[in-house]
């Protein structure tokens, strides 16, 4: 585990929401799987954010494991906002 700057966290909620806009167009079927942001060579904004999270996304010295208990809400599945559930972080093994 460690802690994310502002400035990751920032530019984490903005993919985040490119793909959620993403994710509502395709549930409506106006949007196939081709179009997914994640591919790459889809959305340059995406792309961008891919390359510069990719340094935030590596794990920090002395990280250590920690494993999620998930839970659901009511709700859209996917957010600009977040997701349809939730975590709870407990030591791992």
């Amino acid at each position: 585990m460690w802690s994310a700057s502002e400035a990751a966290v920032v530019l984490e909620r903005e993919q985040w929401a490119i793909f959620a806009r993403w994710n509502q167009r395709s549930e409506a079927g106006e949007a196939g799987p081709e179009s997914h942001p994640g591919l790459g060579g889809v959305d340059a904004r995406y792309d961008e954010l891919t390359r510069l999270l990719a340094p935030h996304r590596q794990p920090a010295e002395g990280a250590r494991r920690l494993v999620g208990e998930l839970g659901f809400d009511a709700g859209d599945r996917y957010r600009a906002d977040g997701l349809d559930y939730w975590f709870r972080w407990h030591p791992g093994r």
